[in-house]
């Protein structure tokens, strides 16, 4: 009996651990002004893998350098978001233009951002954290993460409802 309390008390541990996790890495990056994205493609591979999450520092397009992984988006208007390598840049006026490529594509993409604009720099990435987050989004992912531990913690506390004996509860 001893055991299978504590097991449940260490997996309960480690479920709690691994939320907590999922919650800094969506909420810290954007308390301090930086955003969290989970990588879809193998574009950058093998610098950054498919289901890593990447966390972005907002800059300005004059701050970026070649060599640079940035987030910006999709210059084909799709709405998406790209997160590359900067290639080349070049300051025209108010406007930049940047030759950004994936490090395992062939193509570049060419495209232009205003002087005073923003884009994101990669600043970290956390090894395939972005799995858990894209099921999180999900339907059955929310119910696991919300509906089910409140459930859990109903039946634990009925548990203990029902396991007091009758004279304790007349006294409580």
């Amino acid at each position: 009996m001893r055991l299978a309390r504590l097991s449940a008390f260490a997996a309960a541990w480690a479920v709690g651990a691994f939320c907590m996790t999922l919650l800094a890495v969506v909420a810290l990056p954007n308390a301090m002004g930086m955003r969290s994205f989970t990588v879809m493609s193998g574009s950058m591979e093998p610098t950054i893998h498919v289901g890593d999450v990447v966390i972005d520092k907002k800059i300005s397009p004059l701050d970026a350098r070649p060599g640079d992984v940035v987030t910006f988006s999709d210059p084909t208007g799709r709405k998406r978001l790209i997160t590359h390598r900067i290639r080349s840049l070049r300051v025209q006026g108010n406007t930049v233009r940047v030759v950004t490529k994936g490090d395992a594509n062939n193509a570049v993409e060419r495209w232009t951002v205003p002087a005073d604009g923003r884009i994101g720099r990669a600043e970290l990435r956390v090894w395939k954290l972005g799995y858990p987050l894209v099921y999180a989004h999900s339907r059955f992912g929310l119910i696991g993460l919300v509906a089910m531990p409140a459930f859990l913690l109903c039946l634990v506390e009925l548990r203990k409802i029902w396991k007091t004996p009758a004279r304790e509860r007349a006294h409580a």
